[in-house]
């Protein structure tokens, strides 16, 4: 057996250390769930002594050894980013695991803004106000974290979503088939996101369909698939509006259902243009940690969730009362999941002339 390297041993060690320190933050969370407090504060400080045993541990092998230990240089700075960068990636794994089991972030959502998406296919988030947002991908089941502070302060910072489909998928999905939308002149209604449209409302631009854009061809049609049109006109709307003076965070959904009166030069704001989209076509759901929000009409909630062109939880129209006001005090933060349940995945691609793929063909696992 050949002997062990300096390298080889600390990497091991920390290895097991960082496994040792995961195991101990999932225990944590599932005492905080079935045998402990519902109190955030315990949580915290059951992941604190965690985070104390695997410091002791992770100095206590880095220093026996510094410059043998990869990516702790000789140095104490080296070995403060080391340990860092190793805590936050054991924070990740452990919030990954609950956001795939519950749609829930965890430890990582106090200050953050999490995009989980529980689909069977990527999507692709969109912003007219974000940049660090638009054009990103998100595959299934993975999950991308932004910090709270990365959002424009007292400014409603938008966030919609599409599908990412394939050409293939694009030319079984047949977006030129969703006439519903035509002409582009007559006002979008919530019966055109409904069936027999709701493959067509899920994975379809309705922008271009409504003015009989789209293509038969798979591959060059701005309606689906790699040359789809995502130009922030359609998608389930998700909004967010940080750090206002009188210390609130504000949340809201918006799908713009029951559209009002045609805007006519008398009624600003509360009202649409003729090719106003109705936005949705990915179900959401917001989890709004640290304690409850006040939501108008809806009353005081720590979720909303809207799986249907028509739900309740969204405006339906642009002064509609559905408004979250958080309280922030810098210990908010927001999980948004798409397709947060099995109820409320998208529908399913026809497989050609066969059956529909299943959500976990389409994943690839079966």
């Amino acid at each position: 057996m050949a002997e062990t390297s300096n390298n080889d041993w600390c990497e091991a060690e920390v290895a097991t250390l960082a496994g040792d320190y995961m195991a101990c933050l999932l225990n944590a969370h599932a005492w905080n769930l079935t045998g402990g407090s519902d109190e955030p504060d315990d949580l915290a400080l059951d992941v604190q002594a965690c985070g104390s045993t695997y410091l002791s541990g992770y100095l206590a092998t880095v220093m026996h050894d510094p410059g043998s230990c990869p990516g702790a240089e000789a140095s104490w700075d080296g070995i403060v980013d080391h340990l860092l960068q190793l805590r936050d990636s054991s924070w990740d794994a452990v919030d990954q695991v609950a956001l795939l089991v519950s749609g829930n972030s965890v430890f990582t959502d106090q200050g953050q803004v999490v995009f989980f998406n529980n689909c069977a296919v990527d999507v692709k988030l969109m912003s007219p106000d974000l940049g660090t947002v638009d054009g990103n991908v998100i595959k299934a089941g993975d999950h991308e974290s932004l910090i709270l502070s990365q959002f424009a302060a007292n400014q409603a910072n938008v966030v919609m979503v599409a599908p990412v489909t394939t050409k293939t998928e694009c030319d079984r999905i047949q977006c030129q088939d969703w006439t519903a939308l035509q002409p582009n002149t007559e006002q979008r209604q919530p019966s055109m996101w409904k069936e027999p449209n709701l493959l067509y409302a899920a994975y379809c631009q309705p922008t271009n369909a409504a003015a009989a854009q789209c293509l038969s061809d798979g591959a060059s049609t701005p309606c689906c698939g790699p040359n789809m049109n995502y130009d922030r006109t359609f998608g389930t709307h998700v909004e967010i509006t940080p750090n206002t003076p009188n210390g609130n965070d504000f949340v809201n959904l918006s799908t713009n259902s029951k559209p009002p009166e045609l805007c006519n030069g008398t009624n600003p704001d509360n009202c649409v243009l003729p090719s106003a989209n109705i936005f949705f076509n990915v179900p959401v759901q917001v989890e709004m940690s640290g304690g409850d929000c006040a939501c108008g009409t809806l009353g005081q909630r720590s979720q909303l969730q809207c799986a249907a062109v028509d739900c309740t939880d969204a405006y339906t129209y642009p002064t509609d009362p559905k408004q979250c006001a958080c309280s922030s005090g810098g210990k908010r933060g927001y999980t948004v999941t798409y397709c947060p349940d099995q109820a409320s995945q998208l529908p399913s691609i026809p497989a050609g002339a066969g059956n529909p793929l299943t959500k976990l063909q389409r994943i690839g696992i079966d």
